[in-house]
């Protein structure tokens, strides 16, 4: 499976994917290779992607996952990263 996560700034890609893990404003779900099509708002969230090579943790920040049923997993965000390169506090809501 091919996933790609789309900022203003960078293109994160992964070619050889198994599976990618993300939580969406419901809940978390995951994502296996010819998947029904599917296009979800994402919370901010860290999103897990399993390889072949190991588990990779990137976190983004809102946005909207596509998957069209043909391998191909896109992710629309304003922005993505490690996890520990994110302040917690500055995405945080105010009330």
């Amino acid at each position: 499976m091919k996933i790609k996560i789309v900022t203003p700034y960078k293109i994160v890609e992964f070619n050889n994917a198994k599976l990618i893990v993300f939580k969406t404003v419901e809940g978390e779900m995951g994502v296996l290779d010819k998947r029904a099509p599917i296009i979800t708002k994402l919370a901010i969230s860290d999103v897990r992607i399993q390889t072949e090579e190991g588990e990779e943790k990137l976190k983004v920040i809102d946005g909207f996952l596509h998957c069209d049923g043909n391998s191909n997993v896109v992710i629309l965000t304003e922005e993505v990263g490690k996890p520990e390169e994110f302040d917690p506090h500055r995405f945080r809501k105010e009330e």
